[in-house]
């Protein structure tokens, strides 16, 4: 065990009062309460938290009840489902792009339009007309760790499966990680363990009378449920070079890629302008003159080391803090190919 591990667990206030072992046989009673839980019951609670008026079993009369209460517990990806439910009119699309381009360009604006007029506009120049459409994904099987995520693009639109109005059921689908699952059983009977009793533990609340909003506390970050995403074609372009990237939560990356897919599928000019920000080449190698390969002594084809045998010069553009090499598989993705290496002191791993 490392040493920093140790001295953390020497100095916290309930040392010695918990053993995650224990926790398969007998219940730990060393919690520490901002207030003593035996003078709250019985005693009259603030306005603020008297929990009135809010959606419970009380006042649900079957509507407000999650299709997602099966018990189900699904590993890594499966099971997460992403649906392009409104896509663009391509025609009127292309069209507003072509004036837009006249317009910032000083063009007269009934000469006639081109192909070429979308695909200037969608490479660069003054793209506000990109915002003219708006892209809506439904997101199935969500984690709320997922969902976290994605409702921090700030420039989009969301609507998701609320645990305020709607009961989640006795047993709430949940999603594990694929390394959980992987673990051993030492780690999985705890998680599962721990997910038994959050759903006893909500279910009891419930039934007591406690408001949905409520008793949501005790429910996993693991919980799924669904979400709508809207877009507009700039913003989720910026989302998916950001988010696409592997340095992100898989869950995450699976998600914004399978948007990805499913958009290109239904609008295949989109293809070139929808790419990780990593993706989109600086310039030409002049090593290999963008070949990707180049003779050697010896007489055969060796990968370029300056573009890594793929023609062009790439920069790692991930801003997080840890290291990229070994978690995400593009060639370049190297420590010493980055736009932005934190200093030592903020890096997590080398």
């Amino acid at each position: 065990m490392r040493t920093w591990l140790e001295r953390h667990r020497e100095q916290q206030p309930y040392n010695g009062d918990w053993d995650p072992a224990s926790v398969r046989s007998s219940w730990h009673s060393g919690l520490m309460y901002s207030r003593d839980p035996r003078g709250i019951e019985g005693s009259r609670p603030s306005a603020l938290l008297s929990d009135r008026n809010f959606s419970s079993h009380s006042n649900n009369d079957g509507s407000h009840v999650s299709p997602y209460d099966e018990g189900r517990v699904d590993i890594g990806v499966d099971g997460l489902k992403v649906e392009l439910i409104q896509g663009i009119d391509e025609a009127s699309f292309k069209r507003v792009l072509s004036r837009a381009l006249r317009a910032t360009t000083g063009i007269h604006p009934d000469e006639p339009e081109t192909e070429e007029d979308a695909h200037e506009m969608m490479r660069g120049g003054l793209q506000a007309a990109l915002e003219s459409q708006t892209l809506v994904f439904q997101v199935t099987g969500a984690s709320r760790a997922l969902t976290h995520q994605i409702v921090r693009t700030r420039k989009a639109a969301y609507h998701q499966q609320s645990q305020r109005a709607t009961w989640y059921g006795d047993r709430p689908n949940q999603r594990w990680p694929e390394s959980v699952f992987r673990a051993g059983s030492n780690v999985s009977d705890l998680w599962k363990q721990a997910l038994v009793a959050s759903w006893a533990a909500y279910k009891a609340a419930c039934d007591a009378g406690v408001s949905y909003q409520d008793a949501r506390y005790i429910l996993p970050e693991g919980t799924t449920n669904y979400i709508l995403c809207e877009y507009t074609v700039r913003e989720f372009i910026a989302v998916f070079a950001y988010r696409g990237c592997s340095m992100f939560l898989w869950e995450m990356v699976q998600y914004a890629r399978e948007a990805r897919r499913i958009v290109i599928e239904a609008h295949p000019f989109l293809e070139p302008y929808i790419k990780i920000s990593c993706e989109k080449p600086i310039k030409p190698c002049e090593t290999c003159e963008g070949h990707g390969y180049y003779p050697t002594v010896n007489g055969k084809d060796q990968p370029c080391p300056d573009c890594y045998g793929v023609g062009d010069i790439h920069k790692c553009t991930f801003q997080g803090w840890e290291s990229v090499e070994g978690q995400c598989d593009l060639p370049w993705a190297k420590q010493d190919n980055r736009t932005f290496l934190p200093a030592p002191r903020y890096r997590i791993g080398a």
